[in-house]
């Protein structure tokens, strides 16, 4: 792999496949077939400047924040053409968060915190953080693979810890205690899929794991293939408690009682658009979809005003097809919302600090005496909070 500095392109880089390919003109298989070019390297988005006392060496570097932090901000600071920005700010946060990872693990697998962990049979969480686990494995190999490091780095590290700490809030709420082969395969898989970027860490982690050799030697953890199904099960809880965090922090003082309204149905105009979608769909979308989805909008919708909240849906449906496949399209969700919601009731109480709440299901022209605005608002995947 050559490596080199985006302002060489012009020139070295230019002149070098032309001389590949006039000296070698017969062998095009030992002409270079990529270069990985990068911009120049700013410090906390300023370029380096001994006036401006920002101009940072390697060796001060490492000696101030340690070797893995440093190596951490580089990581995080970019990868493309486009100036890197090597932030302080990053590196210090790098200092914290290795060590509070490394005393958390220390302290999950002491016997105290090990022994009283679940083992045998999983509930949902479990097997939603294992999901997670197995999508997260390849998403960072593919970055590393494609030298895409800043995005190997959000999934095997921020993302990784951001499903482990949903897990675990999950587990406190619920009074459920953590699932210790889960929580295991958990930690082995951080410490691999960091160790690229973080090897010394790494490295006294797989010692406290007992594991024999090197880190920098292990395989890349074995996966089962991701269940789109249960990812998207996930991103329902997630996405729901976000949305009801920000309801409740809006609501009215004076209620006393607060319910989850879901429902199963669409609107008839997005029923219609998922099965015009649907005859679109070849495993991908034509590069026009958007334009046929205009010619077909003015031709079926008749309320102009609702031009705009089509193509908004039909754009929103074509990017989840992107990710979860043919899936997005149906018009039943392949998932019970409330189902998933029961199960998780104690954890959304906690989370938006409130003493009880149920759940009601509309749909179908029977809408109880759920309000008809709310009624309006929901629609399958996006369920509300009702306060009163």
């Amino acid at each position: 792999l050559r490596v080199s500095a985006k302002d060489l392109i012009p020139n070295h880089l230019t002149m070098a496949l032309y001389n590949h390919a006039a000296i070698w003109e017969d062998e095009p298989e030992i002409w270079p077939k990529g270069y990985y070019c990068n911009g120049h390297v700013l410090v906390d988005a300023e370029k380096m400047s001994k006036s401006k006392g920002n101009f940072l060496m390697m060796k001060e570097t490492c000696d101030r924040y340690g070797t893995d932090p440093t190596r951490f901000a580089c990581a995080d600071a970019g990868d493309s053409l486009d100036d890197a920005n090597f932030s302080r700010e990053t590196a210090d946060a790098a200092v914290l968060s290795l060590v509070n990872e490394e005393a958390w693990i220390a302290e999950t697998l002491g016997a105290a915190s090990i022994d009283g962990m679940r083992t045998g049979d999983m509930n949902v969480m479990d097997k939603i953080l294992l999901n997670e686990i197995n999508r997260l494995v390849v998403a960072a190999g593919t970055g590393f693979a494609t030298m895409q490091i800043k995005e190997a780095l959000k999934s095997g590290w921020f993302e990784t810890l951001n499903a482990r700490n949903e897990y675990r809030a999950w587990c406190v709420a619920s009074g459920i205690p953590m699932h210790k082969d889960v929580i295991k395969r958990w930690i082995e898989s951080l410490v691999i899929l960091i160790c690229p970027v973080c090897p010394h860490w790494s490295e006294k982690i797989w010692k406290t794991l007992g594991k024999e050799g090197l880190a920098v030697k292990a395989p890349w953890p074995v996966t089962d293939p991701e269940d789109k199904i249960m990812s998207r099960q996930a991103k329902f809880l997630r996405d729901s408690l976000k949305n009801f965090r920000a309801q409740a922090g809006k609501a009215k003082k004076g209620w006393t009682k607060v319910s989850i309204v879901v429902t199963d149905n669409y609107p008839e105009w997005k029923v219609d658009i998922l099965k015009w979608l649907q005859t679109q769909y070849t495993g991908e979308f034509p590069k026009t979809i958007m334009k046929e989805l205009k010619g077909w909008t003015g031709a079926n919708i008749k309320d102009k005003k609702m031009i705009k909240f089509a193509m908004q849906f039909a754009s929103f449906v074509i990017n989840e097809a992107k990710d979860v496949g043919p899936a997005a399209l149906d018009v039943q969700l392949p998932f019970d919302q409330k189902d998933i919601l029961s199960e998780n009731v104690s954890y959304i109480k906690s989370q938006i600090n409130v003493p009880d709440i149920d759940i009601v299901k509309v749909g179908a022209g029977d809408s109880g005496d759920v309000p008809d605005r709310l009624v309006e608002n929901v629609t399958p995947g996006k369920p509300t909070l009702w306060f009163r």
